[in-house]
């Protein structure tokens, strides 16, 4: 149960008959949108029966009647388990509600009715691009692997924790690409360029920094008290990379108020992959 101690919270509730993936990111899209509202997300993922709609509707209402009104995205392929959602005191946003007979009725065909159709394996061809890539993240982590960098189609560089790894693993997930990434650690601060395994690369090399400060406070949550999260060493890291990106004419971006879904994208975007799975 939630707790509704809060009365000015609101908290989001995310509902789905399956894994609750695609409202909980169409939640966050939208929510996002609204700045300075306090907001606590509580999934509920594989909600497929009546009685499981009467506990999570019982849930709502419990937190409606000691806080603000609860906000309800949820995607259920069934009608009748939307409806019943419905009958709650939250504000319940059904994404299937009216999109898809518009898209029905757009292509003249009748939904499946599948429960979880878009996140299944489906394509066999396609799921394995998936495992494929999220492998090649893998092995290819935090400066691994270079001698399989002749098969990546991106390869991130930076320094330490700016990123780099769930960019990588992320892309991999989303969009089947085979991305790599290199860390840019300090003895490479005496190189008067690239580190010389990157520089048959130059062409999938994308840089990832980050604001000084910021890396700081990740690094002490690693290595407190240590030389690697003095913050002069930050400051040094992120200006030495900056430069190197500069000078070598590295497309880079700064993550600190970036969400890895918007660093992804634009990635994507401005290295010009295109997506190998839906």
């Amino acid at each position: 149960m939630v707790d509704g101690s809060d009365a000015t919270q609101r908290v989001i509730f995310i509902v789905s008959d399956h894994t609750a993936v695609t409202a909980e990111a169409f939640a966050h899209s939208l929510i996002s949108q609204f700045d300075g509202v306090d907001t606590m997300y509580t999934r509920r993922p594989f909600i497929d029966t009546e009685e499981k709609v009467d506990a999570v509707v019982d849930e709502i209402d419990g937190v409606a009647a000691s806080k603000a009104r609860p906000i309800v995205f949820s995607t259920f392929n069934d009608p009748a388990l939307q409806s019943q959602l419905q009958d709650t005191d939250g504000l319940v946003i059904g994404l299937y509600n009216e999109s898809l007979p518009q898209v029905a009725a757009e292509l003249g065909l009748e939904p499946s009715k599948r429960v979880g159709s878009y996140h299944g394996i489906g394509d066999a061809t396609r799921y394995q691009l998936r495992l494929d890539a999220v492998d090649f993240a893998l092995m290819t982590d935090d400066g691994l692997g270079t001698d399989h960098y002749h098969r990546a189609d991106l390869v991130l560089i930076g320094a330490s924790r700016v990123g780099k790894t769930p960019s990588c693993l992320y892309i991999s997930m989303q969009y089947g690409i085979l991305a790599a990434n290199y860390p840019l650690v300090r003895e490479d601060h005496n190189e008067l360029g690239l580190p010389k395994t990157l520089e048959p690369f130059h062409d999938r090399l994308y840089g990832l920094t980050i604001e000084p400060r910021q890396l700081h406070a990740i690094r002490r949550q690693r290595r407190p008290d240590s030389p690697y999260s003095d913050y002069e060493v930050c400051k040094s890291d992120v200006a030495w990379a900056e430069r190197l990106f500069t000078s070598r004419g590295i497309p880079y971006l700064d993550t600190t108020s970036r969400s890895i879904e918007e660093i992804a994208a634009t990635i994507m975007d401005e290295r010009g992959l295109t997506r190998r799975i839906d």
